[in-house]
């Protein structure tokens, strides 16, 4: 695998333009905020990009299976820095307008072989995971509400961030 090196964050639009094509394709809007001066982190910028990708994929794909109008045709990525747990982060938000995920397939989501989906091979999620833990991160899911009404699903937030100085195993 490639070394992990200061991540340069020109790969956030790379990805956002590799995506690009399949939510045109489903009639997808891509909409964004990177905060400017996002301090470095160190990763592996190909993997990344994956994750970027499956994510932003998958919100489209959700979104078009769901017959969504057009104004919830919508994916909003954000990138910022934040603190988690203490620690000082990168966290990307991928939040999309569908229909969100029933409390079964969010308790089962990142586990391998399981699938939502009529010709998925389950491992997307999974993978997904296996790399942003990779990094000493983590990748969440949790549906959106409105004003607090838990029966209103207004859509699904993926969220992953990335530790500004990792702790590296001894393997």
């Amino acid at each position: 695998t490639q070394a992990k090196t200061l991540f340069p964050y020109t790969t956030l639009f790379r990805s956002m333009e590799l995506a690009n094509f399949e939510l045109r394709r489903r009639n997808v809007r891509l909409s964004h905020h990177i905060a400017a001066r996002l301090p470095p982190v160190l990763a592996d910028a190909i993997l990344i990009e994956q994750v970027l990708v499956n994510l932003m994929k998958n919100a489209a794909e959700a979104i078009d299976n769901e017959a969504m109008p057009v104004e919830r045709r919508e994916v909003h990525l954000e990138v910022e820095s934040a603190q988690v747990d203490g620690k000082d982060v990168v966290r990307f938000v991928l939040c999309d307008r569908g229909k969100g995920l029933s409390e079964e397939v969010l308790s089962h989501l990142f586990e391998a072989f399981f699938t939502t989906k009529g010709e998925g091979l389950g491992i997307g999620l999974n993978l997904c995971r296996s790399i942003v833990e990779s990094h000493q991160g983590r990748l969440h899911a949790e549906n959106l509400y409105n004003a607090g009404d838990r029966q209103d699903v207004t859509g699904c937030c993926f969220s992953f961030w990335l530790p500004l100085q990792p702790v590296f195993s001894a393997d």
